[in-house]
């Protein structure tokens, strides 16, 4: 019904006078002049792709108004020409009127791809039009007019027949940019998953091509690469590795020439780093033709080369040892021995009867020889008669020995078959010497090397210990003086004032003593994170002030034109200077103390900083300038008792300015004055990630609402937490050890977990895995005045990231907590 009705209508319009088909020739070149306008307003294909639902029903509205229409449907045909896949694209003005449905003619006109008009009549309360786009021969979307009072005719069909052809190829470049852009997406995630498995392959994998040219480099760990990785590509062997790069250049021509797979090890190219590596080089075989290709992996293998080296050194020894005991053997205390395969006799000579306290006469059997070693060591010495009685395999044994008088020693007992000219076995022989002294010394040295490794433990938990109970009431301290500050009597605030300054003093000695030894056991690692250069060295040079001030000292800086954010380590580089101005403003009385900062070259990705600190102080004389960054140096004891301090802080200095691949030296003469000087590397991150944030003040009671369970031992530090807590809103609840917060978990839950590490009954080590094992979701802030580096290894692997070494800044605390907070 509803198709004849479609027909019938296009073949009256076709045939009958319509008011369309008399509009005059002007109204017509207007309507041609608006679809023109029309079709040069379709959005570019980049709007088209970034804004489509836009695009389209702004089309849509112009549509409508050249159409005289109130209604318009535009839907997109998905894979295939079934009608339950055509989907609503664009649609302007719902459907007011009861009885509009025209979703059958629009499904038609998508199924057969035949236009279809709709004329006003009983069944139809309202004019429709349904046009489709098509596509080499295939409908790709639809498009749905009504509402015009005059109805539609074929004319319409062919008026805007221009506008479907553009709509059709626009669509399906549409569609082709979009496929190619996902093409795009997936080939970068594949990049990044294939530079992800590269990295996880060897500890450096280099590519090179047929010119031996490098083109791509992965890293597991950038302080392995020689040269910065920007270096490298685009470089060939002999730019990369200069005066080195002989050994490489020729197993590449090998590799090129013969495709044969080229191994070697080498030494770090670098002079300070003590390293071996381990070079594997073959070519890349393409499934299809090109240029050849060369794949570089380079494995780390510097532990077990220095445990080989170690071990052929021991080898070494041993055979020196059995050189000389050859030559030495009537001086020593070693017997021999000789069985004769013929005649069965067995012989020995008098050093053996005196070694075994049996007397001259004594039986000598395989059996009684046996019998004189350890019960544990006696089948080893059988296998290895057995062995060279049946196969002639010779065996040297070091084995336990007891005589026939209980005296307990060590032996090295060796034993060969010896031949005649004909090459006829005659006899099988040997010697047993008194290994004693030699066995005792092994031992002894093991016995030392595990009493060293127990001294350095004992020495970690020492230092261990020591930071928790300094830090501990430390942290008591700091912390109290922290909330009188905020709200000081008149009388109190210069008193509080002092309290800081002392307790902040009193902790940078205990942070020097703790940095030097994690830094001479090796396990402090520089971080590399985006910071404010002028913002750091303001706080700096403002923070010395009134320390310059009080001695009527001038405090100047000058500082060149820096970038706006570097990457590096913040911390360590404040510490640097921190050290270096402290040192300059306590033994300079008159005069001044500079710092400057210039930079000495870059790029808009790196840059170098040269720093100096000056002063016009005390100097140091010429002998004691190789000296003065030694472990606990200080000039003279005049110096340490007018001035202070540990004689640590130019050593901690130095060994910081070596981590950052630098070196720091001075300039000085008695009463003239000391400049150190020191240059420090830094990358210039991209711009969008160069964003630091601000801390700023939390408002009250931003934590509302979270509980917080606080497990700690020492009441002083828990009233401390409370009063830093007090108005954030948080719900306290506090357990003295591991044993006690349990039991509370188990009986409520709770948003977070503060907790200090040692604790009676059950400290937080042990209470950590319970924690996450009752309530997973529980964050846990880990408050402890233990700060050697094995806490943070432990704690890592317990996948605990929130760590504050006390004492701490309660804004710092707050601003972890707020990371967990809904506010």
């Amino acid at each position: 019904m509803l198709a004849n009705t479609i027909i019938g209508s296009l073949r009256s319009d076709s045939d009958s006078d319509t008011p369309q088909e008399d509009v005059s020739l002007r109204e017509k070149m207007l309507r041609q002049q608006k679809l023109l306008d029309i079709i040069g307003s379709i959005p570019a294909e980049e709007a088209m792709q970034e804004h489509p639902r836009y695009a389209m029903e702004q089309l849509l509205q112009q549509l409508m108004e050249l159409t005289g229409s109130s209604w318009g449907f535009i839907g997109e045909m998905k894979t295939g020409n079934k009608l339950s896949q055509l989907q609503t694209t664009t649609l302007v003005n719902q459907v007011p009127e009861r009885g509009w449905n025209f979703t059958p003619a629009l499904q038609m006109v998508a199924g057969n791809g035949q236009a279809a008009i709709l004329p006003l009549t009983g069944d139809n309360p309202a004019p429709f039009i349904g046009l489709p786009i098509h596509y080499r021969q295939q409908v790709i979307a639809v498009i749905g007019l009504a509402g015009n009072a005059s109805g539609y005719s074929a004319e319409t069909i062919t008026f805007l027949q221009p506008l479907l052809n553009v709509l059709a190829h626009l669509h399906i470049h549409t569609l082709q940019e979009m496929n190619t852009r996902q093409l795009q997406t997936a080939f970068t995630r594949l990049k990044s998953e294939w530079d992800s498995l590269m990295l996880t392959l060897d500890d450096i994998l280099f590519e090179m091509n047929d010119q031996k040219v490098f083109t791509h480099v992965w890293c597991s760990q950038e302080n392995l690469l020689f040269r910065p990785r920007e270096e490298v590509i685009g470089k060939t062997i002999s730019e990369v590795l200069g005066e080195h790069a002989g050994a490489f250049n020729r197993m590449a021509d090998k590799l090129l020439l013969t495709g044969e797979d080229q191994e070697y090890v080498y030494p770090d190219i670098r002079q300070a780093p003590q390293n071996w590596y381990h070079l594997k080089m073959r070519q890349i075989r393409d499934k299809i033709p090109g240029p050849k290709r060369i794949l570089l992996m380079v494995r780390n293998i510097s532990e077990s080369e220095r445990k080989n080296h170690s071990y052929q050194q021991a080898q070494s020894e041993l055979r020196r040892s059995n050189q000389l005991l050859g030559i030495c053997q009537q001086m020593g205390k070693m017997g021999g021995w000789e069985f004769n395969v013929i005649t069965g006799e067995t012989f020995w000579t008098r050093e053996i009867y005196d070694l075994r306290e049996v007397p001259y006469d004594f039986p000598i059997t395989f059996q009684a020889a046996a019998s004189f070693y350890h019960p544990e060591d006696q089948k080893l010495f059988i296998a290895a008669r057995e062995e060279l009685s049946h196969h002639k395999t010779p065996y040297d044994l070091e084995l336990r020995h007891i005589s026939a008088k209980g005296k307990k020693t060590w032996v090295r007992s060796i034993g060969r078959a010896v031949f005649n000219a004909n090459g006829q076995l005659t006899h099988f022989r040997g010697i047993i010497m008194d290994i004693t002294d030699k066995k005792d010394t092994e031992l002894d040295l093991m016995a030392a090397r595990d009493n060293a490794q127990k001294a350095a433990q004992s020495r970690s938990d020492f230092l261990s210990v020591m930071s928790h109970e300094i830090r501990t009431p430390l942290n008591a301290i700091i912390g109290i003086a922290g909330i009188l500050e905020d709200h000081p009597a008149a009388e109190q605030a210069e008193v509080v004032h002092n309290l800081q300054f002392s307790a902040n003093h009193l902790l940078g000695l205990i942070n020097d003593i703790l940095d030097f030894s994690k830094m001479e056991a090796g396990k402090i690692e520089l971080e590399s994170i985006p910071f404010h250069p002028d913002a750091l060295l303001q706080g700096i040079v403002r923070n010395y002030q009134p320390m310059a001030g009080k001695k009527g000292i001038a405090l100047l800086t000058r500082i060149d034109p820096l970038p706006a954010t570097l990457k590096g380590d913040p911390v360590r580089i404040s510490q640097i200077l921190n050290n270096l101005l402290n040192n300059a403003i306590k033994f300079t009385s008159e005069g001044a103390v500079t710092l400057e900062v210039h930079k000495e070259a870059g790029t808009t990705a790196n840059c170098t900083l040269s720093f100096a600190v000056k002063d016009t102080g005390i100097g140091i004389v010429p002998e004691m300038q190789d000296k003065i960054f030694d472990t606990f140096v200080q000039e003279d004891s005049a110096t340490t008792r007018h001035h202070g301090g540990t004689g640590l802080g130019l050593a901690i200095t130095k060994k910081l300015v070596t981590l950052h691949n630098s070196t720091i030296t001075l300039e000085s003469k008695k009463n003239e004055g000391t400049t150190f000087r020191f240059q420090i590397d830094f990358d210039i991150p991209e711009t969008v990630q160069t964003t630091i944030p601000a801390k700023n003040k939390r408002p009250e009671g931003f934590l509302k609402g979270m509980k917080l369970l606080v497990v700690e031992d020492n009441p002083i530090n828990i009233r401390i937490l409370e009063l830093q807590l007090k108005n954030s809103g948080a719900l306290i609840e506090t357990a003295s050890n591991g044993r006690l917060a349990l039991e509370k978990i188990k009986r409520q839950p709770f948003d977070g977990i503060i907790l200090d590490l040692h604790m009676p009954e059950m400290n937080g080590y042990e209470t950590i895995p319970h924690i996450q094992q009752l309530q997973p979701e529980a964050f846990i802030i880990v408050l402890t005045a233990d700060i050697m580096p094995e806490v943070t290894e432990r704690l890592a692997r317990l996948h605990v990231k929130d760590m504050l070494p006390k004492p701490y800044a309660a804004e710092d605390l707050l601003d972890i907590l707020a990371q967990y907070s809904n506010g």
